[in-house]
């Protein structure tokens, strides 16, 4: 039996208008379901806005505040080119739409995992439980997301995963992740960032 989605036409238009990659899913079904995730899990956090999450704790990244819409929206678009070209190179075809839906979930749990305490981005209680990508798999998965996608998920973060990629797509959605992380730190001044 499928489950009744719950996110309401106002959530759609205000993720979609965040996120637009959203609308280049073409699979109907696939597209509510992200937008389901992403709608529960704001709906959970203590966010009113998704432009208000925030995408590393304090720890990570001191005082900057990058924000989770716009790294999402930059891994989607690197792992759209990426899979172009990979695909052009040696005339495979990738699921565009899995691609897709994994690279906007891929940081999903954030807006769970990651909690604002004045100026400062810090764990909340979950965060300290779970590893990223775990709980946002894990929501996905219980949302009906096909297992490709919650796999990109749940393997996209070299330093915290469980979970090894299971496709084309997931690696590349990882690598894209990192290659923004790692990018954006070295574009702050902050410096590579190595796993203690």
């Amino acid at each position: 039996m499928e489950r009744e989605l719950t996110v309401t036409e106002v959530e759609k238009g205000n993720l979609a208008e965040q996120l637009p990659p959203i609308n280049r899913i073409s699979d109907s079904k696939l597209r509510d379901l992200v937008l389901e995730v992403w709608a529960t899990l704001l709906r959970e956090s203590a966010y009113h806005d998704i432009n208000e999450a925030p995408n590393f704790t304090s720890e990570l990244m001191g005082d900057d505040d990058e924000t989770l819409v716009r790294h999402t929206n930059t891994v989607v678009k690197m792992s759209e080119a990426v899979a172009r070209e990979f695909q052009q190179a040696y005339g495979i075809n990738l699921n565009h739409d899995t691609l897709l839906a994994g690279a906007i979930l891929h940081d999903v749990d954030k807006l769970l995992l990651y909690g604002r305490q004045g100026d400062s981005v810090e764990l909340t209680e979950l965060g300290r439980k779970v590893s990223h990508g775990e709980y946002g798999a894990l929501v996905a998965e219980q949302a009906g997301l096909p297992q490709e996608v919650v796999n990109i998920i749940a393997s996209h973060s070299p330093t915290q995963r469980k979970t090894l990629p299971a496709s084309i797509e997931a690696v590349i959605v990882g690598c894209c992740d990192e290659a923004t992380f790692q990018s954006y730190r070295l574009m702050t001044g902050k410096g590579l960032w190595m796993k203690p």
